[in-house]
C-alpha cells in the first residue's frame, strides 16, 4: 500500500522537476534574445532579469552568464562572479568549472587557493578544454613545475598562443621537460605569429644561439602543420573575444557560451 501511495507523489515530483527545467531553459532563451538585435531592442538589464530568474531555478548556463555580468560590471547581483561560476561548476558545467578555477587561481572574488584552482580545473582540462589546461599549467608552474609542461603542451596544440609561449619557454629552459632549443623556437614562433610580443623577444635570444641554418630549418618545420595549431581551426566556435589570448584569459561573452562547453 505504501508503494501505491508514494508512486503518484514520485511522478508528481518528477513532473515538477521537468517543468522547472523547461521554465529555466525558456527564461534563459528569453535572456539570450534580449542580448541580440539592434541598439534599440537590445537590453542587458532585461536579459539580466531573465537570467536571474533562470538561475534561481538552478539552470547552470544562466548562472555562468550572471557571473560574467557581475565580473564585467554590467549588473550588480547579491553574489560575486566566482559564486555564480561555482554554482554552475557544482552541476558539472564545464565552462563554470574553468571559470571558477580561474577565480581561485587569481583570487578574483575569492581568497586565492591553488588547491581549489587545481580541483576545479582538473576535470575540464582532462576533458580537453584548452583554457583549463593552460590555467592548470599555471597552477603547476607555481607549485609543481614538473607537471606544468604537459598541460601547456596540450593547450598549445589547441592554438592558445599564451600556452605556446609557456611551453616554448619550458623547452628553452629545460624546466620540467628536456631542454630542446630547436623545438622551443618552433613553439615561440607560433606564439609570436599570433601576436604575442613576449614570444618575439625570446625568439631574438634563440636566433643568436641557434644560428641561421637551424633557424631556417625551424621555420620550415613550423610551416609544415600550421593549421593544426591555429585557434581558428581547433576552437569549434569558442574563440574571437577580447582577452581570449591574455596571460589570464577573460571569460567568453554569453553569445559564445554554447561553443565553450
Amino acid at each position: 500500500m505504501l508503494l501505491l501511495l508514494t508512486a503518484p507523489l514520485l511522478l508528481a515530483a518528477q513532473a515538477t522537476d521537468k517543468d522547472r527545467k523547461a521554465n529555466a531553459e525558456a527564461l534563459f532563451e528569453k535572456g539570450m534574445n534580449a542580448l541580440s538585435g539592434s541598439a534599440l531592442t537590445r537590453s542587458e538589464l532585461n536579459a539580466a532579469t531573465y537570467f536571474r530568474s533562470s538561475s534561481d531555478l538552478g539552470y547552470a548556463p544562466a548562472q555562468v552568464v550572471l557571473g560574467y555580468f557581475e565580473e564585467r560590471g554590467i549588473v550588480v547581483t547579491s553574489q560575486s562572479a566566482a559564486r555564480w561560476y561555482r554554482k554552475a561548476a557544482e552541476q558539472g558545467d564545464e565552462l563554470g568549472q574553468w571559470l571558477v578555477g580561474r577565480a581561485y587561481y587569481t583570487g578574483n572574488g575569492v581568497v586565492r587557493d591553488l588547491n581549489e584552482a587545481e580541483r576545479w580545473l582538473s576535470g575540464p582540462a582532462r576533458q580537453g578544454n584548452p583554457f583549463a589546461q593552460y590555467l592548470l599549467g599555471l597552477v603547476y608552474k607555481d607549485r609543481d613545475y614538473q607537471r606544468a609542461p604537459e598541460w601547456f603542451h596540450n593547450a598549445a596544440e589547441q592554438g592558445l598562443p599564451q600556452a605556446q609561449y609557456e611551453y616554448g619557454v619550458a623547452l628553452l629552459e629545460g624546466r620540467g621537460v628536456k631542454q630542446d632549443r630547436f623545438q622551443a623556437y618552433i613553439w615561440l614562433l607560433r606564439s609570436s605569429e599570433s601576436g604575442n610580443p613576449s614570444a618575439s623577444f625570446r625568439l631574438g635570444e634563440l636566433e643568436s644561439f641557434l644560428g641561421t641554418s637551424k633557424v631556417e630549418e625551424a621555420k620550415q618545420q613550423a610551416l609544415k602543420t600550421p593549421n593544426r595549431v591555429l585557434r581558428s581551426t581547433t576552437a569549434n566556435g569558442c574563440t574571437g573575444w577580447p582577452g581570449e589570448f591574455a596571460s589570464i584569459p577573460t571569460p567568453p561573452p554569453p553569445e559564445l557560451h554554447r561553443f565553450c562547453r
